[in-house]
């Protein structure tokens, strides 16, 4: 058996393009990886038969699932079978990357369960024909991705943690929703050059959190804002409390606030983790290993 963590993201940038003839749309977006992570324990099975249990309801573990579908492709070929175990703590649908999380660190799990020689290239084309976010969380930490979110460029954040607040609502939001709004929304937003946020975290010299609010941005943020005044308002109540930037990751509706250090986004925490469903003191990690064990 082999337990693992599935660490949790946030969007620091994200831009979108125009629509494609695929329907897809064009991004360039910094991943950023968090300490909120599920859990997930994979065990081999001597018979070709694939079990998923999860401990949310919600959370779809049938053939016709995209985690069902990671695994018969990663296991193609193989008389043998898996029972994965998905103890969730990232809030579904939150724009934190959970599902794709799940989707990437089983990959990876089973690889290494098994033994399994695939290259990190083949793994992430594995994952892009999975799903947008999929591939990144086989890289994880600091990464510039372009494309479909598929293309990865990995940034070299230096190692001192940034400290977060993050608040989700609980109010459900359409990733497809938040696309078509953005294709019909006919205001110019503002746009922060990605160059400088990637010439910043690439910098030598030790970020400074106070400054790095003026890089930060999401190109949903008005339109989502427009749409759900709550989210407009958890954002002023972050930043009235003391964070230096606040903005929701991916199409939301989880806002994050980036706070100056640990004392501040304790304190911050204490006056909002009453008022919402999920209030969680975050830290940026490198996510670079996973595997809790292997037994």
């Amino acid at each position: 058996m082999i337990k693992l963590r599935s660490y949790a993201k946030l969007n620091l940038y994200l831009d979108i393009g125009e629509k494609l003839d695929n329907g897809y749309h064009n991004i360039e977006t910094i991943f950023q990886t968090i300490n909120l992570f599920d859990e997930i324990k994979i065990e081999k099975l001597n018979e070709p038969t694939y079990y998923i249990v999860c401990n949310n309801d919600e959370v779809p573990v049938g053939k016709e699932s995209i985690v069902y579908r990671a695994i018969e492709i990663i296991m193609k070929g193989k008389n043998k079978g898996v029972a994965v175990s998905i103890d969730k703590k990232i809030p579904l649908a939150s724009g934190l990357g959970g599902g794709s999380s799940n989707v990437a660190s089983i990959l990876l799990g089973i690889c290494k369960l098994f033994q399994i020689k695939v290259s990190t290239s083949q793994l992430i084309a594995i994952a892009t024909s999975l799903g947008m976010d999929i591939p990144f969380f086989i890289e994880r930490g600091t990464v510039y991705a372009r494309g479909r979110g598929e293309i990865l460029f990995p940034l070299t954040l230096e190692d001192r943690p940034i400290h977060l607040i993050l608040v989700n609502p609980g109010i459900a939001i359409s990733t497809k929703w938040a696309y078509q709004a953005f294709d019909e929304d006919k205001k110019e937003d503002f746009n922060k050059p990605i160059l400088d946020i990637i010439r910043y975290i690439n910098q030598k010299d030790v970020i400074n959190i106070s400054k790095i609010r003026k890089y930060i941005y999401n190109r949903f943020d008005s339109i989502i804002c427009k749409k759900y005044p709550l989210i407009s308002e958890i954002k002023s109540q972050l930043i009235e409390f003391g964070a230096l930037s606040a903005t929701i990751s991916g199409s939301g509706p989880t806002v994050y606030g980036v706070m100056e250090n640990k004392q501040k986004a304790d304190e911050v925490y204490k006056k909002l983790k009453n008022q919402y469903p999920f209030v969680y003191r975050a830290m940026t990690v490198r996510a670079k290993n996973i595997f809790i064990n292997n037994d």
